[in-house]
């Protein structure tokens, strides 16, 4: 699956997992599901885009409509503290997707965010302010439930 949403009630955090060949029509639906189900938009989240994960094939210029369709999404909703948004890249080819997403862009007063990249799991869950434990349960997936996954990776053509 190149996109799965994960959610643990108990230490209130979403967990976005991006792998392999990710398509503008994944990013797409993790937005409609979000926009689905706002409550998960207020949560603490650490997004982790794995060895091998890239998004070649999704144009800056979509990433940019995506950033104005979760600014609307976020307007409504009222939030009492600035939600966090870590980021950890393991994947060389999805870096500059990354960098592009998180990088030059007001997410305070869009998303009520503050959006930072880390470098690996015990920095996420110390900038999260997670305990030991807490984080431990990032890395193994622990305690979170599958809210979605989406893969609209194409058939492959039928061998002739």
């Amino acid at each position: 699956m190149p996109v799965v949403l994960r959610h643990n009630e108990q230490i209130e955090m979403n967990l976005a997992e991006y792998h392999g060949q990710v398509s503008l029509l994944e990013l797409e639906a993790v937005a409609a599901f979000l926009a689905e189900n706002p409550s998960f938009l207020k949560r603490d989240t650490l997004s982790v885009v794995h060895p091998g994960g890239t998004f070649a094939s999704v144009p800056m210029e979509a990433l940019d409509r995506l950033f104005g369709r979760y600014k609307k999404m976020f307007a409504p909703l009222d939030f009492q503290m600035l939600r966090r948004s870590a980021w950890l890249c393991f994947s060389e080819a999805a870096q500059t997707h990354v960098d592009y997403w998180i990088g030059g862009r007001d997410s305070k007063e869009a998303f009520s965010s503050t959006l930072r990249q880390l470098s690996n799991y015990a920095e996420a869950g110390d900038w999260l302010v997670l305990n030991a434990s807490e984080t431990a349960m990032l890395e193994t997936g622990e305690g979170f439930a599958l809210l979605a996954s989406y893969d609209y990776a194409p058939a492959p053509s039928p061998a002739r």
